[in-house]
Order: C-alpha cells, then structure tokens, then sequence
C-alpha cells in the first residue's frame, strides 16, 4: 500500500467516524429536544434531560460540552428542518395568489404539529438577550429566516426590501397567534392562517 493508499483509508475512516458521531448526536438530540419542549430552558438541567430520554448524563456529555451545547444542536437541528420544509412549499408548483394560501396554510399546519418546539425557539431567543452563550446560533437561525422571506418575495415576485419588514410582521404574527394556540385557543392558528393571506395579498396588491 503506498502512502497516498493510506492517508486516502484515513481520510475515509475519520469521515465515517465523524457521519457516524453525527448520526448519534441527532439520535440524542431528537430524544432531548422532547424533554426541552416540555420543559423549556430555565427549567430543564442535564439530568433532567438525561432522565426523560432514557439516556445517561455521560452519553450526554460525551457528545455535547453543556446544556447550551445540546439545546443549540436541538435548536439549529428543528429550524432547518423548519426552513426546508417551507421552501418546499415555495417551489412547488404554485404560483401568485395560489402560492399565498400555500405559504398561509404551512405555516399555520406548522404550528399544530410543531407547536412546544417552536415555544422552545422563542425561549432560546429570548435567552440569548441574557446569555452570550446562545447569540451565535440565535443569530445563524434568524438571519436564515430572513433569508427564508427574501426567497418567498421573490416567488411573489414583491420588492426585495420589504422582506425584513415583512418577517418582523411574520414573526410577531406567529409567536402571538403559537402562544394562545399553546393557551387553548382552537381558533388561533385559523386566524393566524387568514392574517398571513391578507397580510401577503395585500403586499401583491400594492405593488
């Protein structure tokens, strides 16, 4: 074997190693992120982490520094899968006022499946005023949500520089309406569904 063989098997065993160490912190990260949204941050330590997931504080540690680690991972992990699933409802084969009710109709289902885990987003939000610990991936997650809006202006076919001001309406829209859908209000994400269409329609109209 000439040593270009080997440092070739290395670079593919440290890669397997690196999937598969990945592989097991999803795995963690999807049993810990149902004891977070239960909890939510200022509530929940390691061990009970640990605790609700069948899991020992170890593992946990052996795969993640702290608690802040582990919620970043859960965190970052959630929104992009958030992130994917709404742009795939933008590529779709709808367009124009068809494409609004398509948007509307996401985000409101997103709410109803996803409802304590998009709570455990604002709370890690909210956090990461007090604790510098979490600015960097709060940062990374809504600087990609913005970017989420861009992508769906453009598939509107709005002006670019309304997109942020369009999230900022969004998101206070969803974080309203998700909390008194999480107080027992079944009309709420209804609502919220049809402000999200009027909102949007109007923008088109305005143009």
């Amino acid at each position: 074997m000439t040593r270009l063989d080997k440092i070739t098997r290395l670079d593919r065993q440290a890669e397997a190693k690196s999937a598969k160490r990945l592989l097991k912190k999803e795995q963690l990260a999807e049993s810990a992120v149902n004891a977070l949204k239960q909890l939510g941050y200022a509530r929940t330590s390691l061990r009970d982490i640990a605790q609700l997931s069948g899991m020992s504080v170890g593992t946990l540690h052996y795969y993640f520094e702290d608690k802040v680690d582990l919620i970043g991972f859960c965190v970052q992990r959630y929104k992009t899968a958030f992130i994917k699933e709404m742009e795939a409802n933008l590529y779709g084969d709808a367009e124009g006022a068809q494409l609004v009710r398509v948007i509307g109709a996401g985000l409101a289902q997103s709410i109803r499946r996803e409802a304590e885990t998009h709570r455990l987003w604002y709370d890690i939000r909210a956090q990461a005023m007090f604790d510098p610990a979490f600015r960097d991936v709060v940062d990374e997650i809504e600087t990609a949500l913005i970017a989420l809006v861009g992508q769906m202006y453009r598939r509107l076919k709005l002006p670019p520089e309304g997109a942020l001001p369009a999230y900022l309406m969004l998101d206070a829209g969803f974080r309203f309406f998700l909390q008194r859908h999480l107080s027992g209000d079944a009309q709420a994400v209804d609502q919220f569904e049809a402000q999200i269409i009027a909102q949007l329609d109007a923008a088109r109209a305005a143009r």
